[in-house]
């Protein structure tokens, strides 16, 4: 059983990593809410995936935060 508290850039670097996916999530469905309202992609074709991947994300959101509490000491 190891005792000695992690090391502070460990947790950094696993706080820059979570950082840069989020920004990417962020960015990317950004571009598909604009080319949906320029209508580059027709709102048809969107609304039959819309809750599908709604779903998707959601189950991502429980797994993420799951493995959070699981992973706390």
């Amino acid at each position: 059983m190891n005792l000695e508290p992690e090391k502070s850039s460990e947790i950094r670097a696993a706080g820059g990593t979570a950082r840069v996916l989020a920004t990417l999530a962020i960015l990317a469905l950004a571009t598909i809410g604009i080319l949906v309202i320029l209508e580059v992609i027709p709102r048809s074709a969107f609304a039959e995936v819309a809750s599908k991947t709604a779903m998707i994300a959601g189950i991502c959101v429980v797994s993420v935060v799951a493995i959070g509490f699981l992973s706390k000491r």
